[in-house]
């Protein structure tokens, strides 16, 4: 096997199962070995990162939601193997795993309302969504959804849901829709219509509009939220995976893996700018909550390139370590986080200089998956085997003590 592509098997495990490239195909038999050989799930693949909005999570003190209760800060860890279908809650003043909530098949991505009360947990094995009360720790009765739900968040955010807490939505890749929840009720709506195989929703600040993604149609499609009616596709380039949009609502960006590309869309008109070259198998996206600067991975150069929003033009690429994925920006916009899958590390960026620090090394194989606490202080790291949580204090960048669960982990998020 070359070393491109040994360099590549990371990226190849968000691709689906229909994408016909030969370069694709190649990746993913070599993938399906490696996991065959570690004895690795499917869904392991299925890493999720939810960085949570917000102050205080570290401070111990339960937070009241809107309806009284008390919503304790706690990370929420989508566990899933053969039979198995789990939630496991970690109380953060403790630190330790709490009892394992029962929720569908092979789970994948958790997102969590803006007043933290229900995770919805995305099951792509059982074609449902979970809803938990986060206040006891309890599931809902399972949602009905499309086909793979949430099968490839390592290419995106999947489940969105909306400013107000009122709507999720859900990409279903297996059946090219998206399918609205109404969150008072935990029912489903009416499937929308979009592109081939949708990985990644992005929504805006006013709650008006979300992008949706779609992978082999090479096209983002808007979708009107007050009607659930989805607009022109837009098209983008190649492979268009994850996105984000700046926090004045202007402009969504949507990074291709296939082009190597990240595409400019003037959310007012829809319409899209001149791609920007970021480098080869380009995924991971994330942008300072100034709005200044969107920073997209390229798993394939192993490097990150920051972009400038004024300009739209690309800064010079900072070297990170092998097969990054996952990137996670601080609450204060200082510090940007990039899971390194092969090496192992986490990467820290200072934003104001663009320049990579010292790798953290992370406990157990195959870091994928992180969240950072509301107020910013720490970083939680997934590593794939033997499913521990390695805790980062942002301030030194210095890892704690892992947390172990002994379970395959496939999501993490944080209450916000």
């Amino acid at each position: 096997m070359d070393s491109q592509l040994r360099d590549l098997l990371d990226a190849a495990v968000g691709e689906p199962p229909h994408q016909v490239s030969i370069g694709a195909v190649r990746r993913r038999v070599a993938m399906r070995r490696v996991m065959e050989c570690t004895a690795a799930a499917a869904a392991v693949a299925v890493i999720a990162v939810i960085v949570s909005a917000g102050t205080g999570a570290l401070s111990h003190t339960p937070r009241p939601s809107s309806g009284g209760s008390a919503v304790v800060p706690t990370i929420y860890l989508s566990s899933g193997g053969p039979g198995i279908g789990t939630v496991i809650p970690i109380t953060i003043a403790a630190n330790t795993p709490g009892k394992p909530i029962k929720v569908g098949r092979n789970p994948g991505q958790i997102a969590i309302t803006p007043d933290g009360k229900t995770a919805y947990v995305a099951n792509p094995g059982s074609t449902t969504v979970t809803p938990i009360a986060t206040t006891t720790n309890t599931p809902g009765k399972p949602i009905k959804v499309g086909r793979n739900p949430a099968k490839f968040a390592t290419r995106g955010i999947t489940i969105g849901i909306t400013p107000d807490g009122k709507t999720a939505y859900v990409a279903n890749l297996a059946s090219d829709t998206v399918i609205p929840i109404t969150v008072a009720t935990n029912t489903a709506g009416k499937p929308i219509k979009v592109g081939r195989a949708p990985v990644s929703v992005a929504i805006t600040p006013d709650g008006k509009t979300v992008y949706v993604s779609n992978l082999n149609s090479g096209t983002v499609t808007p979708i009107t939220t007050a009607t659930n009616t989805p607009g022109t596709p837009i098209k983008v380039g190649r492979g268009p995976v994850g996105m984000v949009i700046t926090p004045d609502g202007k402009t969504a960006y949507v990074a291709d893996q296939n082009s190597g590309t990240v595409t400019p869309i003037t959310v007012a008109t829809n319409t899209p700018g001149k791609p920007i070259d970021v480098g080869s198998v380009a995924a991971g996206i994330a942008i300072t909550p100034d709005g200044k600067t969107v920073y997209v991975v390229s798993e394939g150069s192993g490097t990150v390139t920051p972009v400038t929003v004024a300009t739209n033009t690309a800064g010079k690429p900072i070297k990170v370590g092998r097969s990054p994925g996952q990137i996670a920006i601080t609450p204060d916009g200082k510090t940007a986080y990039v899971v390194n899958r092969r090496s192992g590390t986490v990467t820290p960026i200072v934003t104001a200089t663009n320049t990579a620090g010292k790798p953290i090394k992370i406990d157990g194989i195959g870091p994928a998956g992180m969240a950072i606490t509301p107020d910013g202080k720490t970083a939680y790291v997934v590593a794939m085997f033997p499913g521990a949580i390695t805790p980062i204090a942002t301030a030194t960048n210095t890892p704690g003590k892992p947390i172990n669960t002994g379970a395959r982990i496939s999501a993490i998020a944080i209450t916000p």
